[in-house]
């Protein structure tokens, strides 16, 4: 987190509350909600599952997880916004908090203004992937493959703004790519089929989505994203060691209050996350679903959003591979 020091004083602008009254051991006295913009199933819904099981024991009140989907996660979020600053609404929110203000004109809340941070929960890694079928056995073989055959490859995403598709401009920006055929489908487990019948070239896949087809011999693990290889897949390098020079990808979630939430509540939240984050067993259940658990202050949560959103808005400049 070097960034961190950097753009910690950007942090201050998201809205933490001053200290104000708030009577010590009164929070909370009824049920939390925890507000998850997607579906169930998903990195960012088990994730506030796990979480909220801890929260539930720590707290001595229920922490309800509320699945509100829809329109690249801006719904559930903003619900949340537009909510009591009382610490009884959070949001689990992953990295459309950063992509959404660069892709979206029509935001109902302002990203920057509306929201406090809490704490990071997660890093999701990804992972290269190609058909067991495929001839292509390395990033190296890849890199080539799209090289000679300009037009004729086609990777997977699940939509617009979503983590593939970022991850997969990102490696044709620093790769130096050609053209590439963008096929969306509405989530990873709508991919598998036809990536496993290689119907389509390749797709960089959150791991914990991948692992099943990788471990049972249908998908290829070409490399993982992040700078570390991954405990669970030792033998798979990581893109930079495999020929992508500086290549780091990761997806991330983190929980927020709305904007004005009392700083005792923030801290008071973000000291029970970290514990959660930091128990053996709940560090088990994210390595065995492919999630690194990443707790923060709220500070350097505010400055990772803002760093976040600096260095998509940077890459989104560019040319769609």
């Amino acid at each position: 987190m070097k960034r961190f020091a950097v753009l910690a004083a950007a942090a201050v602008a998201l809205g933490i509350a001053s200290p104000q009254s708030f009577a010590q051991g009164s929070y909370p006295s009824k049920p939390v909600r925890l507000v998850v913009p997607v579906t169930t199933g998903g990195p960012s819904d088990l994730v506030a599952r796990i979480l909220g099981e801890k929260l539930t024991a720590a707290l001595g009140k229920p922490v309800i997880v509320e699945n509100k989907p829809g329109a690249s996660q801006s719904v559930g979020a903003d619900a949340v916004a537009k909510s009591a600053p009382d610490g009884y609404t959070l949001l689990q929110a992953a990295a459309n908090m950063a992509i959404n203000p660069i892709l979206m004109n029509d935001l109902p809340y302002d990203t920057a203004k509306d929201f406090a941070p809490v704490s990071l929960t997660h890093l999701t890694p990804y992972v290269f992937v190609v058909s067991a079928q495929s001839p292509i056995k390395s990033i190296a073989e890849l890199l080539k493959f799209v090289r000679e055959n300009p037009g004729n490859v086609t990777y997977g995403t699940t939509g617009p703004g979503s983590p593939q598709l970022l991850a997969t401009l990102l490696l044709s920006q620093q790769a130096g790519l050609g053209q590439m055929t963008e096929v969306a489908y509405k989530g990873s487990s709508a991919a598998h089929p036809d990536l496993i019948s290689d119907r389509i070239t390749f797709m960089i896949d959150p791991l914990a989505a991948s692992a099943p087809h990788i471990k049972s011999g249908s998908l290829r693990a070409l490399a993982v994203s992040t700078p570390q290889r991954n405990a669970s897949f030792p033998n798979v390098p990581t893109a930079m060691e495999a020929g992508v020079p500086g290549y780091d990808f990761a997806s991330w979630g983190g929980i927020f209050a709305p904007a004005g939430t009392p700083r005792e509540i923030v801290l008071r939240l973000n000291a029970e996350i970290g514990k959660a984050l930091g128990s053996p067993d709940l560090k088990k259940r994210f390595d065995d679903l492919g999630l690194v658990a990443k707790p923060s202050s709220p500070e350097e949560f505010g400055a990772f959003l803002f760093a976040e959103m600096a260095r998509w808005k940077a890459v989104l400049g560019g040319k769609k591979p």
